[in-house]
């Protein structure tokens, strides 16, 4: 039973069995229905041509006996005899004739005694022939245990069938030749089945392997997180495609795995340098700079800020982390735009006053919706708002203003009038922990999160977020969301807004 059982598995073991199995059993199939084509194409071109042949010795027999049938004599019935024998030993055929009545006048392999021939009017053949049809029999012969192929053909004199002339012929050439056709066959078929296993192991092997390659490469990486190599590849056919695919995946994987581990470092990094400034101060104050009242309150202060980067640090670390890993599920509420751009002013109102900054909000956009998380959606504003208050300098503005390019969706854009990015730093400023300044971005508490997890916001909502900038004049965010399908109201509104 195992056995059979693991015959059975074999061909499902592999894909080089899959197609071994496959080839095979098709080329048989197909090879084995031509080859019963061809016998049977065989045996009915030979049945036909032993047919003309003996209908055409039937015709020339009857020509020259035709008179001689229709006289009762013993001469005329010897001339018969002798022209029966005298065309069967020519061609090797079995020769019967047989009067009106369908008594036997001559038979090539026996004597017939005059008058006393048997009648074989109630054989089909001749019974055929006697109502004037060409016959055609086959018959099993008892004695001989061999197949016969008989030919009946009526013989016509004054306008009736005076007899028949009955042509046999042994089938035994016929099926020894459909037999050696069929060992030929059969032996053309196991050779092209022993070629087709050859040639479908090696297109199998030569398949298969890219296929083992990759498998055996995707194993090591589940195993050991080995990404240092990539697959060969050699083709350029939809194996050496998925080859690519392969190593485009691999490749993207150490660009996540070079992203993460740049990742802890600078997160690390961030967590380590305000930790030690907290030991620092910690340490000056257990010193003794905590008995001086100016001094005290220096440290505390300086002790406070500290604790809160580190917790604004934490959180956004924290923040980053649920959006890369999809913790947070994106709702699809319907948010006001007006509403969830007053929310997120007011947010940074506080921290702008300390600056004596104008907010200033040119929108009316109460009746534009986007659908999202109405709270994701103000961290990302809050974001661009943080970054354009700590750069602008004291009594200057910061613009809130919304724009329609096109009637599917809303532009958000925020302008200030610092002292702008330059050019070099514009393309990685929503890189993680990048800071075109870092000296002020530690000074004003950044941890170079914010910009990117506002990034990440906007691409969950199917938005975007870009930067324009000029060196001494400001810069500009414009964030772009699309609007609720079911909001019409926006594709019947002015450009601007």
């Amino acid at each position: 039973m195992d056995l059979f059982r693991n015959i059975y598995r074999w061909p499902f073991r592999s894909l080089a069995n899959q197609l071994l199995v496959t080839y095979l059993l098709v080329i048989t199939i197909a090879l084995f229905a031509v080859s019963l084509w061809a016998l049977f194409m065989i045996k009915s071109e030979s049945i036909n041509d032993l047919r003309n042949s003996l209908e055409v010795e039937a015709v020339n027999l009857g020509l020259e006996i035709d008179n001689d049938l229709a006289l009762d004599s013993l001469a005329a019935k010897n001339r018969v005899k002798a022209a029966v024998d005298r065309h069967a030993s020519k061609l090797n055929v079995a020769i019967t004739v047989v009067n009106s009545d369908g008594h036997v006048l001559a038979d090539s392999g026996a004597n017939v005694s005059f008058g006393r021939g048997e009648n074989i009017s109630n054989q089909s053949e001749i019974n055929d022939a006697l109502a004037g049809i060409v016959a055609i029999y086959t018959r099993r012969s008892s004695s001989t245990k061999t197949n016969w192929f008989y030919v009946a053909y009526p013989v016509r004199a004054a306008g009736k069938t005076a007899g028949v002339i009955r042509v046999g012929v042994p089938l035994t050439n016929i099926e020894q030749r459909l037999r050696h056709d069929l060992i030929v066959f059969l032996e053309i078929i196991v050779a092209t089945g022993i070629v087709t296993v050859l040639i479908s192991l090696w297109l199998a092997k030569r398949v298969n392997r890219p296929m083992q390659e990759m498998s055996a490469m995707a194993k090591k990486i589940a195993r050991s997180g080995d990404i240092s190599e990539f697959v060969p590849v050699l083709r350029r056919d939809e194996i050496g495609e998925l080859g690519l695919s392969f190593n485009q995946m691999i490749g993207r994987l150490r660009e996540q795995e070079r992203l993460r581990q740049e990742f802890i470092a600078n997160a690390s990094h961030e967590l380590k340098t305000p930790t030690m400034a907290i030991g620092s101060v910690v340490s000056a104050l257990q010193a003794g700079a905590g008995e001086d009242a100016t001094l005290r309150n220096q440290f505390l202060s300086s002790l406070e800020r500290l604790v809160e980067r580190q917790t604004s640090l934490l959180s956004d670390l924290l923040d980053i982390t649920r959006l890369d890993a999809a913790l947070e599920r994106v709702s699809q509420d319907k948010v006001s735009v007006g509403q969830l751009i007053n929310d997120a002013v007011e947010q940074v109102r506080a921290q702008a006053q300390k600056k004596n900054l104008e907010l200033e909000i040119q929108a009316n956009t109460d009746h534009l919706m986007v659908l999202g998380n109405a709270i994701q959606l103000q961290r990302a504003l809050v974001n661009i708002l943080t970054n354009a208050v700590n750069f602008s300098p004291a009594d200057s503005i910061v613009s809130v203003f919304t724009k329609l390019p096109d009637s599917d969706h809303v532009q958000i854009k925020i302008e200030d009038n610092g002292p702008g990015i330059d050019p070099a730093d514009l393309p990685h400023i929503f890189e993680r922990f990048y800071r075109a300044d870092k000296a002020r971005s530690r000074a004003s508490g950044g941890s170079g999160l914010g910009l990117a997890i506002t990034l990440e916001i906007l691409a969950r909502h199917h938005g975007t977020v870009e930067a324009e900038s000029t060196l001494g004049k400001g810069a500009v965010f414009t964030v772009t969301l699309p609007l609720s399908k079911e909001d019409e109201l926006g594709a019947r509104m002015p450009s601007s807004v």
